[in-house]
């Protein structure tokens, strides 16, 4: 399996992970303190940030185009989710919830863009040819 593909898995598994926890009815949990759902509403979604980025620079893509998609990317996945969870018992649509889900996204992407660059085993796909003439 090549890296770019195990990438893939691991993101497509941790978005049916997020899927399958914001689809269980009325959680048994209670909040630690108020706003702690957006925190991990914030985390869950940077995590994707991070795989997408990793996905996408293995495949070839750009820095800031990577970047970019997985912002998109964290953002319809995030609308999704809480546009699925108006019918989920106990569960509400909440924009506040997708604001964190957006935010978290564009974070996590921008923090594995910077640590692909610093930490090179990341990634074994050098930069797109011409990209020292374009840069991102």
């Amino acid at each position: 399996m090549t890296r770019g593909r195990l990438y893939l898995s691991m993101l497509a598994g941790w978005v049916a992970l997020t899927f399958t926890l914001t689809s269980i009815p009325s959680p048994e949990f209670s909040s630690l303190f108020p706003g702690s759902d957006k925190i991990a509403h914030f985390g869950f979604y940077g995590v994707m940030g991070i795989l997408f980025v990793l996905w996408r620079r293995e495949t070839g893509m750009g820095t800031a185009a990577a970047v970019l998609w997985a912002a998109i990317f964290a953002a319809l996945l995030g609308a999704v989710d809480e546009f699925h969870q108006q019918w989920i018992p106990g569960r509400s649509m909440e924009l506040l919830d997708w604001v964190a889900d957006f935010t978290g996204g564009a974070a996590g992407s921008f923090c594995a863009s910077v640590a692909a660059s610093k930490l090179p085993f990341l990634l074994t796909q050098k930069d797109p040819p011409f990209s020292h003439v374009f840069k991102d």
